[in-house]
């Protein structure tokens, strides 16, 4: 059975969490704020225990991998689109320019502290 709120409830009823599988992102051109594409999804970074999104792996850059700079991106700088299926983020791959980023060998632990939410 099903409890109705009245107005004045203290309890406040949630509304059901929009899910996106990881399989839609994986590969995914993201735009800037001005509809460009800043870079694509190479992967996503999960730590287990919390369950929390950690960094993307943003790549910037480059022909078929070659060339291409990878970037460990806060999940707090994208916007997904679940009803289009698409990633955002609030700024432009200018923003990656003069940047090494990290080795395709050597993945971080964390998120580029220099790439923040804004």
């Amino acid at each position: 059975m099903t409890k109705m709120l009245a107005a004045g409830d203290a309890a406040v009823a949630a509304a059901p969490a929009t899910l996106t599988p990881f399989s839609l992102l994986l590969g995914a051109k993201v735009a800037d704020p001005s509809g460009a594409t800043a870079g694509t999804v190479a992967d996503i970074m999960l730590a287990a225990a919390p369950g929390q999104i950690v960094y993307v792996a943003l790549s910037v850059g480059g022909i078929a991998g070659i060339g291409e700079r990878l970037f460990a991106v806060p999940w707090g700088r994208f916007v997904v689109d679940p009803v289009g299926g698409t990633l955002a983020v609030d700024f432009s791959a200018a923003e990656f320019a003069g940047r090494d980023g990290f080795d395709k060998d050597n993945w971080p632990g964390a998120a580029d502290p220099n790439l923040t939410p804004l």
